[in-house]
């Protein structure tokens, strides 16, 4: 199907091409730009179909290089932040999110006043960021503008996720290491600065990484499409009791370990978009009701996927060596009615006042 579309395209481009030729309606370097232009879309394919039909995670140096993947990276523990407590906290913020990125900010400086947190901005438009830089004002908050067109054009996509390892890993190479959370998650009131400090301490630096189980126990074989496990050189009878977790709050720490047995095999597959899209994947119509349980069950779930199958591999199948198991509530999702309705007051109160609300607590 993929190389039907492409074959569609690339005849329509060269038609075109050809019938400005002949008009002369174009200057020439209009001309060139469309013939630069299907060359483009002609390696790319080729690119993909090289991927697909090796089955190998093999991504452009360029892009390893704008993340940080060298000869001589920067490594924990000599290269981190110095003036701020670890772990630094990394969120991003998609248009139409800044409410929920504007929650996390406030929410973190109550709870963790001596980390940074850094949130990505991935398209806002000229107003919701000037929004964000409001409450983002302070040496604890900074905002960075992360352009994706510099990597292939799936990356762009919401549904795949496939920039989340790639703003993680570039969060993770300059700081050291890091709490990840999705914008719309909350520290609850019961967190305290000394209790993630412990949780980094004892958890997340035994073994570098440290997750969230799905709510549902999922096998990873469930929710993985079985021509992604081919990119690894695994395959899905490997992983049928293996839980599950979640890309959504992650520690990560940037040992030598992590960087080269997680971090790059988790980015590779996000940057090639036949392992972290395989052809027939989708994330709708789950069926669970499928017996054995761990039976693939239709939906496929990208990025988590890979970085589960990533795990998996490094730790042996034993998830509990990078899993949370306490019973202890960190955090809670806040809808996006919720943040749009405190965006709101906290607007209202600082028209009222004359002036924003601060941002420390």
């Amino acid at each position: 199907m993929r190389t039907k579309n492409f074959l569609i395209t690339l005849c329509v481009v060269v038609s075109v091409s050809l019938v400005f030729i002949i008009l002369g309606q174009h200057k020439p370097e209009s001309i060139q730009n469309i013939v630069t232009s299907t060359n483009e879309q002609i390696k790319n394919f080729k690119d993909n179909l090289r991927d697909a039909e090796t089955k190998t995670l093999i991504a452009d140096e360029k892009y390893l290089n704008l993340l940080g993947f060298t000869d001589e990276p920067r490594l924990f523990p000599k290269d981190i932040w110095k003036n701020t407590s670890l772990p630094v906290v990394v969120t991003y913020v998609l248009d139409g999110q800044e409410s929920q990125a504007i929650g996390l900010i406030i929410n973190i400086a109550k709870v963790l006043p001596n980390n940074t947190i850094l949130v990505y901005n991935l398209g806002l438009g000229d107003y919701a960021l000037k929004t964000l830089l409001n409450y983002c004002n302070s040496s604890r908050c900074q905002v960075i503008t992360y352009e994706l067109s510099e990597f292939p054009s799936h990356v762009e996509n919401e549904n795949l996720h496939a920039f989340r390892p790639l703003i993680i890993q570039d969060a993770l190479r300059h700081t050291g290491a890091i709490l990840f959370l999705e914008c719309h998650y909350r520290l609850l009131k019961n967190v305290t600065q000394n209790t993630i400090a412990q949780l980094f301490e004892n958890k997340a630096k035994k073994h570098g990484v440290l997750a969230w189980p799905f709510d549902l126990k999922n096998p990873v074989s469930s929710l993985t499409h079985k021509k992604m496990f081919e990119y690894f050189h695994t395959d899905a009878e490997n992983f049928l009791f293996l839980q599950m977790v979640k890309a959504d709050v992650l520690f990560l720490i940037n040992t030598d370990s992590i960087h080269y047995d997680i971090m790059l095999p988790w980015v590779q597959c996000a940057l090639t978009q036949d392992c972290i899209f395989p052809v027939g994947a989708q994330s709708a119509g789950c069926k669970f009701d499928k017996k054995p349980q761990y039976r693939y069950s239709g939906c496929h779930s990208y990025d988590t996927s890979a970085l589960n199958i990533v795990l998996g591999l490094k730790f042996k199948q034993d998830s509990n060596q990078y899993t949370y198991r306490g019973f202890f509530n960190y955090f809670e999702i806040v809808p996006l009615s919720s943040a749009d309705a405190l965006l709101r007051e906290l607007q209202q109160n600082s028209t009222t006042e004359g002036k924003l609300l601060p941002f420390e607590p």
